[in-house]
């Protein structure tokens, strides 16, 4: 490779992260972030090297240094946004138009002279027809927008938003095996539902090959890959934080960078990480195989052939649900579907096995200006039970405080032994206690409910509308 080419591409990196720089100061350890490597036919990125050809790199930027100037930043986002470690079970075709479409839509809004092409009208068309299908302009949400969508029609808008190649991306679902390997048990919701959750089903249902496999896989690569993930959370968590510190500077032409930023860092917090802030530890009668020496063990069978040196240990210590209030607001537009959605969400996380204790105790009141029903469930077949069967009662105004009354008056009277805590399924504003509870508190609202305030005491989150089509229904959680 001729070192003067690599000379010249270098320095026209630091041209345009400088140009870039200027303009976005928030976004000046992503830009940096890089490890260049003149050893491609196309551009292509996977989170840690930037792949290019030196000569395709300096007669781009002789032509035209917008092109090169928006490409770069349009690789940068892909990192930031993580699309490069979403690429698991989805459609090639779908993923990479659907991620393109996002980071377009990003750099459109900012409208800087640095990036502006002659193609931007044509983009903006486009992904206006986008937006007035879907709620949230996400690549996910994209995605599924463009699983409906007819092949001739992704084939045309295709090469419209394209920049870079994007087939390491899904060397990464080969390479560590799974999605689990990757991200952690802990951040996925129930596997035995996979099959009801489209984004599993994806690549499965359009009999499109996986891209890119590895087999052969070392752990030094897998963890390479875990490194440059762990590095993009946290950068991308920065730029959140600096784009709220510096939001009046950059006015609206950040929004849509900020809405993306936020919606990433919620679902990467999901449901169920979120749900065993109200578990605690204890004991259950099952193998510890983590603190089982098989070597003892079976040393033991062989000498006195039928006498193990050491027993198998037969408990264990795991943070589950026992104890649990789940009230729902029956006055307003918190009906019928949508809080049969929420139930079974929380249902299919708690049929979990290592969610439950052998018994549990968790009463589900129905509620507006005063407690209507009270449901009180210890097993799963009566959880399953009133899901199916449950009418909703009430309607009037919203007051929390009786719920929280009916709390306090049920551990006073031992009706509740450990109670790990509240969650509140509301859509709007309320009365709420003035002192704060002995026990944890969440509200939590479905999509579109987001300026609500509560008190500092209680958690908020919202429930967006992909964890209800993903789950609503009736599952089997077996």
């Amino acid at each position: 490779m001729d070192e003067e080419l690599i000379e010249i591409s270098e320095e026209i990196f630091r041209n345009i992260i400088s140009r870039l720089t200027l303009h976005l100061r928030f976004m000046d350890i992503a830009l940096n972030r890089y490890i260049f490597a003149p050893d491609a036919m196309e551009i292509s990125c996977d989170g840690r090297v930037f792949h290019y050809a030196p000569i395709a790199l300096i007669k781009t930027f002789q032509h035209n240094p917008n092109v090169l100037t928006r490409g770069y930043f349009h690789v940068v986002l892909h990192s930031v946004f993580q699309h490069i470690f979403f690429a698991e079970q989805r459609t090639a075709s779908l993923w990479n138009l659907a991620c393109d479409i996002a980071v377009e839509n990003v750099i459109l809004e900012m409208d800087l002279d640095c990036m502006r092409l002659e193609n931007d009208e044509e983009k903006k068309k486009e992904i206006e027809k986008i937006k007035n299908r879907i709620p949230d302009f996400t690549a996910q949400r994209i995605y599924h927008y463009l699983e409906d969508l007819e092949r001739d029609r992704i084939k045309l808008l295709s090469p419209l938003f394209r920049f870079d190649l994007h087939d390491c991306w899904y060397k990464f679902r080969n390479v560590t095996g799974s999605h689990d390997t990757l991200f952690g048990e802990e951040t996925r919701d129930d596997t035995s539902n996979a099959g009801n959750n489209r984004f599993d089903k994806a690549s499965h249902d359009s009999g499109e090959k996986r891209e890119g496999e590895d087999p052969e896989a070392t752990d030094e690569e897998i963890q390479q890959i875990k490194n440059t993930l762990k590095d993009w959370k946290e950068i991308s968590e920065k730029i959140e934080t600096d784009l709220e510190t510096f939001s009046k500077e950059y006015g609206d032409k950040t929004e849509a960078m900020v809405q993306s930023l936020a919606k990433l860092h919620r679902e990467k917090y999901n449901y169920t990480e979120f749900l065993k802030k109200f578990m605690h530890a204890g004991e259950k009668i099952q193998i510890n195989d983590a603190e089982f020496d098989n070597i003892f063990y079976t040393y033991g069978l062989r000498l006195y052939k039928n006498l193990p040196l050491i027993e198998p240990l037969e408990y264990t210590e795991t943070n589950n649900v026992r104890e649990l209030i789940i009230a729902i607001d029956t006055s307003g537009s918190v009906q019928g579907e949508v809080v049969q959605g929420f139930l079974q969400k929380t249902y299919n996380i708690f049929a979990q096995r290592e969610n439950f204790f052998s018994h549990f105790n968790i009463h589900i009141i129905q509620c507006d200006m005063q407690i209507r029903d009270v449901a009180v469930i210890t097993n799963k077949n009566q959880f399953d039970q009133y899901i199916a069967q449950m009418e909703i009662k009430g309607l009037g105004g919203t007051d929390f405080r009786p719920v929280f009354d009916y709390a306090n008056e049920q551990i006073k009277n031992h009706g509740f032994k450990r109670l790990g805590g509240l969650l509140y399924f509301t859509d709007g504003d309320g009365i709420y206690p003035k002192q704060q509870p002995k026990f944890k508190t969440a509200f939590l609202f479905p999509e579109g409910n987001k300026d609500i305030t509560v008190p500092p005491w209680a958690i908020k989150y919202t429930l967006e509308g992909e964890e209800f089509y993903a789950h609503s229904g009736s599952e089997n959680t077996d």
